[in-house]
């Protein structure tokens, strides 16, 4: 039995049609995780707990009482996620408190018929893009022999996706946590408003940023999975789809490596070709990358040294030195200076949403590097957030989706955002392309 390459959505119509079983289908990821633990992307495996979930499934599915579209489907976790009886570790080694409940996302994961398969690793405290984690192991890109960044915060769960380690597995987005490794792992991803999926329950470096959402390997997944999982239904969408606003060279915060911008090039060109008509999006008065990055900078510092400054701030807490320093900046911030942060929001977020006339959505990069060495003070990756960070304060849904792969097979994506609340419209826009350009990964090559 073979299940990779095919959406979660193929394989739970073949466990309804009875061709397999969900113990079939759980045994075979466990296997498969078994037999790439090199990839060092799993936090735990909840193996006992997913074979005994997979029984009851089963026998669900022998009376025809489906769960959901996705009953029997295997999925792992952001290890800051609570899940019942299990330690949240997010990323750490010093946290050690065990769950006494699961977070809502598992709870509602569960009521859908998913079977949690584990938990995976992440960046420490989700505070980083490049996915670095020394203390408890950084996960490898699985598209390099090298130990190439997997990108962060959510390194686990799509290194996870990317080597078919699982159909579909659950990330979080503060910073571009999301999209980054989505991006560097040739995957789908979604950082959907801030309002939408239940963040409650787990370990948070921002609550007023922290975002969760679903990373896989087909897009489909991810759009029947968000309607199950969003709070407001979809409105009535645009019957024209052949708009989008795309950044010009001219306005990216950083330059594109000269292999990315090509496949970015290419990427436009596609999209000509296939009846898209491209429109220049102007960055409108009082909209500035830099500053919008800062902001969000600022939001996180400061919640997260309220949140984890204590541990910080304590030198026997067994914590990389790099992230103790990150939490430590949030001292630096008054609350006045956050206070305003937050209060200004809305505001950017108005200036953003009237840029997009119709309610449109913009294409831009997500990084503008390949996967890279890691290097002791994580800075590789700063300029990455030049492009992610900024829809974080403004509260925008952002699909990412891959658009080809460097000289050497190294993925990239790119995001498609649009403004607070506009998330079907983006999820709708997404699939239209990717429908037209037949994007259709694969699992790497492991």
């Amino acid at each position: 039995m073979n299940l990779l390459n095919i959406s979660a959505l193929e394989i739970a119509r073949k466990i309804s049609s009875k061709e397999v079983t969900v113990v079939d289908v759980v045994k075979f990821y466990i296997n498969r995780i078994e037999t790439h633990k090199d990839l060092n992307c799993i936090s735990e495996l909840f193996e006992t707990e997913a074979l005994e979930r997979a029984r009851q499934l089963d026998t669900l599915n022998v009376a025809s009482k489906r769960l959901s579209q996705f009953h029997g489907i295997p999925i792992l976790v952001k290890d800051n996620l609570d899940v019942k009886g299990h330690v949240t570790k997010a990323g750490t080694i010093y946290l050690d408190q065990i769950a006494q409940q699961s977070c809502i996302l598992v709870q509602q994961l569960e009521s859908l018929g998913f079977v949690i398969l584990g938990k995976v690793k992440m960046t420490e405290l989700a505070f980083g893009l490049s996915g670095q984690n020394p203390m408890q192991g950084t996960p490898r890109n699985p598209w390099s022999k090298k130990q190439l960044a997997p990108g962060g915060s959510s390194s686990g769960s799509s290194v996870a996706v990317a080597a078919g380690l699982c159909p579909l597995s659950i990330g979080g987005d503060t910073g571009g946590s999301i999209r980054t490794p989505a991006a560097l792992n040739g995957i789908f991803g979604f950082k959907p408003s801030s309002d939408q999926i239940d963040t409650s329950g787990g370990v948070a470096l921002s609550k007023t940023l922290d975002t969760l959402g679903p990373i896989a390997l087909r897009s489909e997944d991810i759009c029947e999975l968000y309607a199950l999982l969003s709070k407001t239904n979809a409105p009535q969408l645009r019957s024209n789809l052949n708009e989008i606003y795309f950044l010009a060279e001219d306005d990216f915060p950083y330059p594109l490596n000269d292999e990315v911008l090509i496949l970015w090039n290419k990427l436009l060109t596609q999209l000509a070709e296939q009846g898209f008509t491209l429109k220049k999006w102007q960055p409108p008065t009082g909209f500035n990358f830099e500053e919008l990055s800062n902001r969000t900078s600022m939001i996180i510092a400061y919640e997260s040294y309220l949140y984890h400054g204590k541990y910080a701030e304590n030198q026997q807490t067994k914590m990389w030195q790099v992230i103790r320093e990150r939490v430590l900046n949030g001292k630096k911030i008054t609350a006045e200076e956050y206070q305003q942060t937050i209060t200004e929001r809305s505001i950017f977020q108005n200036i953003f949403k009237q840029s997009l006339v119709e309610n449109q959505c913009l294409l831009l990069p997500v990084s503008p590097i390949f996967a890279v060495e890691l290097d002791a003070q994580d800075t590789q990756f700063v300029h990455v957030g030049d492009y992610t960070r900024p829809f974080n304060y403004l509260d925008a849904p952002s699909f990412t989706f891959p658009i080809g792969t460097s000289s050497t097979n190294l993925p990239m994506g790119i995001q498609l955002v649009s403004h607070q609340g506009n998330d079907h419209l983006v999820l709708e826009q997404a699939q239209a392309i990717i429908d037209r350009l037949n994007i259709q990964p694969k699992v790497a090559d492991i």
